[in-house]
């Protein structure tokens, strides 16, 4: 697998979520906003894997733990072959939402769609760099992740 350079967008896509998570404490809900390190698909587990640093993945570990997501919300963008998803899990009734920014080169973005739709469904696994545990966010309708619609 090659790494996909995030490219210029990619602090914007970072700025974005940090914005988003800020909105939802406004509305007095806990919310976070994580910074991956590395994102990278796995298209044979329909999975997209989020690196990050041990005291985001410790948070979001906390927050998302006894969180029962009933929501997926993507916010996108697409430039110079590289998907951007911003992907917001809300567990409404707790009023908790963890953001996820993402980026896929279009190649790995078309492979995971497939892999997406055999499945069913789309996870992405937060996990911190020595993977002692995993939070996993399930989109349960993939086409919420890949059919969002793009801005540049």
């Amino acid at each position: 697998m090659r790494r996909v350079d995030p490219g210029e967008r990619w602090g914007d896509v970072v700025a974005d979520s940090d914005a988003t998570a800020t909105e939802y404490r406004d509305r007095e809900w806990t919310a976070i906003a994580v910074h991956p390190g590395d994102v990278n698909p796995v298209p044979d587990a329909a999975r997209i894997d989020v690196l990050l640093p041990g005291p985001e993945f410790n948070e979001a570990n906390e927050v998302v733990g006894d969180a029962a997501i009933d929501a997926v919300r993507v916010y996108a963008a697409a430039i110079d072959g590289v998907e951007y998803r911003l992907v917001v899990a809300e567990d409404g009734n707790g009023e908790i939402a963890v953001c996820v920014p993402t980026y896929l080169g279009t190649a790995e973005f078309d492979t995971l769609r497939t892999a997406a739709d055999t499945e069913g469904t789309l996870a992405l696994r937060l996990r911190p760099l020595d993977d002692r545990d995993v939070v996993e966010i399930e989109v349960t309708d993939p086409d919420v992740f890949f059919d969002a619609t793009t801005s540049a």
